[in-house]
């Protein structure tokens, strides 16, 4: 195999492994990159994607904990709830007649309010963080 052939096939072996991305900056935006990878002591192409791979993490990881911990209660209400919901239904088709027909909506108003709440810390914590905590 020679020189040209072995490059052709590496180009192609690459491409399916790896993808390019291209940034357009504003010149102020592109000059404090510049000056940030200059400081780090490695090319703006290299710390511009340092910079975005480190945020990109931060940001997946920092649901806080307090959050994840309502998240799970909802799950146990949602799962209780349809519990709830299978053993009324099963009672109901058994003495062919609905005890309470309110019941069920009371349980779906009070998942709603947690459900909002839940969102509603969640959405509280992304601008928090967003934001350096100033929200």
């Amino acid at each position: 195999m020679d020189r040209s052939d072995y490059q052709k096939t590496y180009r192609e072996k690459y491409k399916d492994q790896a993808k390019r991305v291209n940034l357009t900056f504003s010149l102020r935006e592109f000059r404090s990159i510049s000056r940030g990878a200059k400081s780090s002591g490695i090319a703006v192409a290299a710390y511009a994607k340092r910079c975005a791979l480190e945020a990109h993490h931060r940001k997946a990881a920092s649901i806080p904990e307090e959050v994840l911990e309502q998240l799970e209660d909802l799950r146990r209400m949602v799962r209780i709830m349809g519990n709830n919901m299978n053993q009324m239904a099963k009672h109901s088709n058994r003495v062919k007649q609905v005890l309470d027909d309110n019941e069920p909506f009371v349980h779906l108003q009070n998942l709603e309010g947690e459900l909002k709440r839940a969102i509603a810390n969640v959405a509280k914590h992304s601008a928090k963080s967003q934001t350096g905590g100033k929200a």
